[in-house]
Formats: C-alpha cells, sequence, structure tokens
C-alpha cells in the first residue's frame, strides 16, 4: 500500500486502496445482473456469500389479459329465434248465402269441394251455414254474375212428331222394386230417368249409383218432398231460401255419391207447383219443370193388370209416364208387360233428352 502525507501532517490512504474498497462495498449491495448475495452458513460458522448464475435467464411468463368491456357499451345480445308463421292461403272470402252449398259454392268459383273443405277444415261437407266466411283457395275475383236466369219451363210432353215415349220412375219412399225395374231395363236396353229424392238416395246409396252407373239420368224431386207451395199438404208454402235448400241439398248428394247431377230436370213433390216455383228452380240452374203425360197410378193401389191396361191405352207420342219405384206400387211388377204392349203398338221407347232436351 502506499500512503503520503498529508498537509496536516496525517497519512493518506493513495487511490488504488480507495479503489479497493469500493469494489468491496459494491460486491456487498449486488451486482447489475440482478443477482443477489444470501449469506448462508459455512462449515467454519463464517458467512459466505453466494451469488445467483449470472448467465441469461428465461424470460417471466406473462399473465392472461383479461378481456375488458368498456364501460356503459351493454354486450350483444343473441338473435331471439322466431317461430315461423304459416303463409295464409290466398283467396277471396265468401259470406254463405241462402240456398247454398259446398256443391254449389265450388261449381260458381270453378274449384274442387275438396279444396274448400281442406282450406276451411270443413269435416262434415254437407254442413255450412248462412253468414259462415269461406276462404275460397286461388281464386282472387269474384265472378261475374251469370245474366238473370229464366224460369223452368213446364214440360209435360215431349216431341210428338214421331212414336217415342219415354219412362220416368220417382224414388221417395222405399227401395221397393228399384232393383227389379234397373234389370228388366237393362234387358230391354232403355234408358229411363229417376226422380229421386235426397233422403232416397241417402238410405240408398248403392242403389243410385247403379242408377246412374247404368245409363239413367237424374230427377231432382226435392229433399225430403214437401210441397213447395203447400196445396197438396195444407202447410205453408215454402220460401225462395227453403225451395234452394231443398234442391240444393239433393244435387249434392247425388253429385258425392255419384258424380253425377240433377240438372237440368226438376219434378215437383205432389206436382205442386206455380210461376214461383218455375222461377226459383230456373235461378238454381234447372231448365224443366218435368211433369207427366201419363200416370200410372201404381201409387193409388191399382193392380198390376189395371196398370198395364192404362199405360197402353193411354199412350201418345211423345208421352212422359211417370211410374214408382216403392212396394206400395205395383208398376215394377207390371213394367215388362207394359214395354211389350208398347212395342207392339209401334212405340220406341226412347231417353228423357231425345224427347225433351237436356
Amino acid at each position: 500500500m502506499t500512503f503520503r502525507r498529508g498537509a496536516s501532517g496525517r497519512f493518506m490512504l493513495i487511490a488504488p486502496v480507495l479503489v479497493i474498497l469500493l469494489t468491496i462495498v459494491s460486491a456487498s449491495c449486488g451486482d447489475g445482473n440482478g443477482s443477489e448475495v444470501i449469506p448462508s452458513p459455512s462449515s467454519s460458522g463464517s458467512p459466505t456469500s453466494t451469488p445467483f448464475p449470472t448467465g441469461t435467464a428465461s424470460p417471466a411468463t406473462s399473465p392472461p389479459t383479461a378481456s375488458v368491456t368498456p364501460t356503459g357499451i351493454p354486450s350483444p345480445k343473441p338473435t331471439p329465434r322466431l317461430t315461423p308463421t304459416p303463409t295464409p292461403v290466398a283467396g277471396i272470402r265468401y259470406t254463405v248465402q241462402p240456398g247454398d252449398t259446398l256443391h254449389s259454392i265450388a261449381e260458381r268459383f270453378g274449384v274442387s269441394v275438396e279444396a274448400i273443405a281442406q282450406t276451411n277444415n270443413l269435416s262434415d261437407l254437407n254442413y255450412i251455414f248462412v253468414g259462415q266466411v269461406l276462404v275460397i283457395p286461388g281464386v282472387f275475383t269474384t265472378p261475374t254474375p251469370a245474366p238473370t236466369t229464366q224460369a223452368a219451363v213446364v214440360v209435360r210432353r215431349g216431341d210428338a212428331t214421331e212414336m217415342r215415349v219415354t219412362f220416368t220412375f220417382d224414388a221417395g219412399s222405399d227401395a221397393g222394386y228399384t232393383a227389379m225395374i234397373l234389370d228388366i231395363l237393362k234387358a230391354n236396353g232403355i234408358a229411363a230417368a229417376f226422380g229421386i229424392t235426397g233422403r232416397w238416395a241417402e238410405q240408398n246409396p248403392d242403389l243410385l249409383r247403379r242408377i246412374v252407373g247404368e245409363g239413367h239420368d237424374l230427377i231432382n224431386h226435392s229433399y225430403d218432398h214437401p210441397s213447395f207451395t203447400g196445396l197438396s199438404t195444407g202447410q205453408a208454402r215454402l220460401s225462395r231460401e227453403q225451395r234452394w235448400a231443398q234442391l240444393d241439398r239433393t244435387e249434392s248428394i247425388a253429385s258425392q255419391l255419384t258424380g253425377g247431377t240433377t240438372k237440368p230436370y226438376f219434378r215437383p213433390p205432389y206436382g205442386d207447383y206455380d210461376q214461383s216455383v218455375n222461377e226459383d228452380v230456373g235461378t238454381r240452374g234447372y231448365r224443366y219443370n218435368l211433369m207427366w203425360t201419363v200416370d200410372s197410378s201404381g201409387w193409388t193401389g191399382l193392380a198390376a193388370e189395371e196398370i198395364l191396361m192404362r199405360c197402353v191405352n193411354q199412350a201418345q207420342p211423345g208421352a212422359i209416364y211417370v211410374f214408382h219405384v216403392g212396394s206400395a206400387s205395383q208398376d215394377g211388377p207390371a213394367l215388362q208387360r207394359i214395354i211389350d204392349g208398347l212395342r207392339e203398338s209401334g212405340y220406341e221407347i226412347a231417353e228423357l233428352s231425345d224427347l225433351v232436351g237436356d
């Protein structure tokens, strides 16, 4: 070591000694690499300094960064899933009028009965009521009203220029001799016409199908055989709406059971009619109020022989015969002999449309 005497006469430590002292002090406080001196007891009992290694330190793992939603900004909400609303069937609304049936409405608008029933959830095709609102599918304009319909024409006799007659059979009570009558007509190649009530058709659907299937015409004879004028029953005359309901109900039943129609022929129950009846049935599409020329009168209880003589003796060109199918009349058992008697007299038994028109 080197000492020098100072101005005061004392010795002073020179610079090298000062450097050593500073180094020791620095080591006791740590180094520039972040090492720290940790005192630990030694085997001799003297404390020693053991620094951490001064190699390159591994970088510390960064803590996960939290997602912070800015204050005041609401979190987005999921879009709610909406149940789709069924698209309504396109069409117009029609209010049921007196006398309407599904069949007549479908015919007016040119759609099927089934389409109207399905669109409006109708389980009974025979039941709708006045004031009921129906959606007519696929129709967007109300059809132009048809011109005023002419009254039905009363027909008592057909074309009288030729030796031809035609047979009609009223069916309004029981089935009676219907099957026998159909067998006889078929065996003789004759096409007749049957005046049916709607109630009879409902009670005898198989016979009705056979009638249409074997080429016979249908005549609308009302639903349950009321007098339209009240003349023969002494009851109140039917209103126009009641008459329409009688016609339309029977037409609907006939159409559903056979696919056929009773139009254009109407036969009034009991033969009761007046001008108002002709107008009312004409409005519903019946061009002919079909009466008769010769009544077999079997319904009065005449015997088969009497019926035969009556029908042959009253024959005339263009004659329209009226028989009954019910068991109370012997028209069925007399029919074959009536056919034979008329043919022997030179008459042809023709279809109704050949004598009257359709």
